[in-house]
């Protein structure tokens, strides 16, 4: 009897040990700590925005070329430079909210704030180069004593940088958005007719303002690059926010982390970004296309698809090459059952998004979308941005478990 009782004892603990194995497998074989995943969200900053600004001194080079000896290739060219930087830019995005350099306040020395000079919108177009129909008062220069480009001051990066946002919030001189115009021109296409704005390139050839254009895209490109070279510079290994940044306290550090995500998800690109365009067109008319993010390109879909991905490049520690130690980890390796909660949302949230792209590149662009739906109405656009304020839900949640509060 003793033989047997003490068999069947094995024969249950090895059961119950093979159990807790099956249990654990969805446990990370390798603990991460907070100060890995610190040290890897500050390497994948700064590679994105290396990487953005290698694509936007690339984009500046071909516009150089472009404006140096003006042609209908030279204008494509920019334009498809203007695309692919923009791609690789919208990833970054996720940095802001999150108490760094790009979008911060103050006097210290670190605080560059220059996020509304590089990505301001929506531009009022007006405010730049002519317009030839809209219902702000800026149509045919009224608005500014005329636009830049028909005005007579030197364009200089000083002046274009005091102008910007001069008059209000919408009044634009510089970034991506002022770049965009110059490109493409005022888009007064009908969403069905599934075109961008049609800027010529005799803009650039034979009108009589087109020295002033050409100075004004070089000079606004310029900019741009800069400023995405002092994000490079003070995010990289003994950068001035680098080193500020790694002497945080782990709580402070990982809650800076996580709130760019949450901030984004949340608000900037659920709320502002992609309900608040539906609201204002409401199924009745094109009104919300000028709060479209990229509205002169007809570029929308992929504004929403890089800035989600930029979601998930913070979360999971993950960007291009690099691959590391992430908010998912210590999540996981906390709590499997949230982690596995938390999983599923970004996987939904970035299927619906995913949906806007795929509909765009059917023939339904995000203008087009926005005619189709409404408040009482939803579709494509106010189903993913459902998800990404469900996530948000869901960041906070994990925020809590982790020890770094978000809000």
């Amino acid at each position: 009897m003793k033989v047997i009782l003490k068999a069947s004892l094995l024969i249950l603990a090895a059961i119950a040990l093979k159990s807790c194995s099956s249990e654990n497998d969805e446990l990370p074989q390798n603990k991460v700590t907070v100060k890995e995943v610190i040290a890897n969200y500050a390497k994948l900053v700064h590679q994105n925005y290396l990487d953005s600004y290698n694509a936007a001194v690339k984009m500046q080079s071909t516009i150089n070329a472009f404006t140096s000896n003006p042609s209908q290739a030279g204008f494509d060219n920019s334009k498809k430079e203007w695309l692919e930087a923009r791609d690789i830019y919208g990833q970054t995005e996720v940095f802001r909210g999150s108490n760094g350099p790009v979008d911060s306040e103050g006097s210290e020395t670190w605080v560059i704030n220059n996020e509304g000079q590089m990505n301001a919108w929506p531009l009022d177009e007006g405010y730049i180069d002519y317009v030839t129909a809209s219902s702000d008062a800026y149509a045919g220069y009224t608005a500014y004593s005329g636009g830049v480009i028909a005005g007579t001051d030197a364009i200089t990066e000083a002046f274009l940088i005091g102008k910007n946002e001069k008059e209000n919030d919408k009044s634009i001189s510089t970034g991506w958005h002022a770049i965009e115009f110059l490109l493409w021109g005022q888009d007064e296409t009908n969403p069905k007719d599934l075109k961008a704005g049609q800027r010529s390139v005799t803009d650039y050839t034979t009108d009589s303002k087109k020295e002033r254009r050409k100075t004004y895209l070089n000079v606004v490109t310029s900019i741009l690059v800069k400023d995405l070279k002092k994000l490079v510079d003070t995010w990289a290994t003994g950068g001035e926010y680098y080193k500020v940044f790694m002497a945080l306290s782990e709580k402070d550090a990982l809650k800076n982390i996580i709130s760019g995500p949450f901030f984004l998800a949340n608000e900037e690109l659920s709320e502002e970004r992609m309900l608040k365009p539906v609201d204002l067109t409401d199924g009745i008319d094109q009104s919300g296309q000028e709060d479209e993010h990229s509205c002169f390109s007809d570029n929308t879909h992929r504004d929403v698809v890089t800035n989600a991905q930029g979601i998930i490049n913070v979360l999971f520690g993950k960007y291009g090459t690099i691959s590391g130690a992430s908010v998912y980890d210590l999540i996981n390796q906390q709590d499997n059952t949230i982690a596995k909660k938390f999983k599923d949302a970004t996987d939904q949230m970035m299927s619906k998004i995913n949906d806007i792209d795929t509909k765009a590149n059917n023939k339904k662009p995000f203008d087009l979308l926005l005619l189709e739906e409404s408040t009482s109405n939803p579709g494509t656009i106010v189903a993913a941005g459902q998800s990404l304020k469900d996530l948000g839900g869901n960041i906070s949640e994990v925020a809590v478990k982790i020890g770094a509060p978000v809000q």
